[in-house]
């Protein structure tokens, strides 16, 4: 696991992590900043996973930015569909699965502009456009689109 750009939100993931565990999630691995022996000066934060976390839970509703993994049950597609859009956010996703009936709902109906089917983030790798939509922004990186945002096109209208 590298370094994080900066320690700043450290003590507020900690917190985090604390209220979600006093809500009934249950952590199962890290939860709080690393202490590198050989980098003390640099940024680190341990590999956690939360589990049972629910999406009333504050860090459930917060883009964490940091290494941490939340599972939620969910006892169908549905509800799985409804738990990913109870966010605000929509950076990116993805979706595990073998029938593809279900992914492809899950796909179409989660509400997030990139989604990895059956991996995480291969998006990045293709050096496909990305961004976010709702609460995590707007505009794209990587591909044609991303190339676009970084030229000032000009409309003419020319009545001859």
């Amino acid at each position: 696991m590298g370094a994080m750009i900066n320690g700043y939100r450290f003590k507020h993931l900690e917190s985090l992590i604390s209220q979600a565990v006093n809500q009934g999630a249950r952590l199962i691995h890290g939860g709080k900043r690393y202490h590198h022996p050989k980098y003390p000066r640099g940024h680190y934060f341990q590999p956690t996973v939360l589990v049972d976390v629910t999406t009333d839970m504050t860090i459930a509703n917060e883009e964490l930015f940091a290494p941490i993994a939340l599972l939620m049950k969910v006892n169908s597609v549905d509800e799985a569909i409804r738990a990913s859009n109870s966010t605000m956010y929509g950076l990116g996703g993805a979706v595990f699965g073998s029938k593809k009936e279900d992914v492809e709902r899950v796909i179409s109906e989660v509400e997030t502009v990139g989604m990895a089917v059956n991996d995480f983030a291969t998006f990045y790798v293709c050096q496909l456009p990305f961004g976010g939509t709702k609460g995590s922004g707007y505009g794209r990186f990587m591909g044609p689109e991303g190339l676009r945002a970084l030229c000032n096109q000009k409309v003419a209208l020319r009545i001859l």
